[in-house]
């Protein structure tokens, strides 16, 4: 379901975040998602529908939530057909906040208006705006819109992207960012495939047209253990990148299972898979590895 330029859903949108690019930025999560990758930490945002997460260990059984409910649905026994559209008015009386409202809708004005009020600290620090996700670019007119009233402004953008897209929809977009944090999770496809449900040559086939867009990239490489994190994958990784995206940055993310409670409030706990983390020492011979191929980790 598309939106338009004038709305959109959105996660959230997080306020002096220092680990998604330069300086202080505020980073819009926004939903969708073409991937679905087996150690997604973000659940919530695979499709562009505001849903209702429970979270049990809060619940203190009071039943408010089922007394405010228009339609009569009981957050904690809900199932898939109780047609819960997810309007927040449960979630707004329940005393014990175990229940939230995640991905809802948002203006772009408003949004605008929010990152506004920070302008002060991305000028003095040089950040500024970090889309992520989520992919994006599946919300493609919302984010158009959205990038056409910050560069208007002159707020610095940047993205955090599958690469999953039609390049030529939005080269637009990608024309106004000032730098792209874009993922290459497994070189080979077949693999790819299986870990994250789609193929990845138009993937890295589009990290080669944005590096010729002159567009400054860093590549995000989730390290997962046993996984992709195989000194096969980290030389074909390097390799790909020596040879098509010169100048490139690396940015080695080591797995993390934060999204378990998410799979579980939202009663999908089916598609949780749990993977093992490199350590430290580990991820510094990566580094290393990347290094012999003139690729320095990124540092902002």
């Amino acid at each position: 379901m598309q939106r338009t330029a004038n709305e959109g859903i959105i996660l959230q949108i997080q306020k002096f975040s220092v680990h998604d690019g330069q300086g202080v930025r505020t980073v819009i999560f926004m939903a969708g998602c073409p991937l679905r990758c087996k150690w997604c930490s973000n659940p919530e945002t695979w499709d562009l529908s505001p849903k209702l997460a429970f979270y049990a260990k809060k619940c203190a059984g009071c039943g408010i939530c089922y007394k405010t409910c228009p339609k009569s649905i009981f957050p904690p026994q809900m199932k898939a057909g109780d047609n819960c559209d997810a309007c927040g008015l449960c979630a707004n009386a329940c005393p014990m906040d175990a229940l939230a409202v995640l991905c809802e809708k948002a203006a772009a004005d408003d949004v605008v208006r929010k990152i506004e009020r920070d302008a002060v600290f991305f000028r003095y620090s040089k950040g500024g705006v970090t889309f992520s996700g989520g992919e994006p670019t599946m919300q493609e007119e919302f984010l158009r819109g959205l990038t056409e009233k910050l560069y208007s402004k002159g707020i610095s953008m940047w993205i955090e992207t599958c690469g999953h897209f039609c390049f030529e929809d939005v080269r637009d977009i990608f024309q106004k960012m000032d730098n792209v944090y874009y993922d290459i999770k497994c070189i080979d496809g077949r693999t790819h495939k299986e870990l994250t449900g789609v193929d990845n040559a138009g993937i890295l086939e589009n990290s080669i047209r944005l590096h010729k867009l002159g567009l400054p990239i860093t590549v995000r490489l989730p390290a997962i253990g046993g996984v992709n994190f195989t000194e096969g994958n980290l030389n074909a990784t390097a390799l790909f990148m020596s040879e098509n995206l010169p100048g490139a940055a690396i940015e080695i993310l080591p797995y993390h299972n934060f999204g378990k409670e998410k799979y579980e409030a939202l009663k999908l706990t089916e598609y949780l898979h749990e993977f093992t983390t490199p350590e430290k020492h580990e991820i510094s011979g990566a580094y290393s590895l990347f290094r012999r191929y003139g690729i320095e980790a990124a540092n902002y």
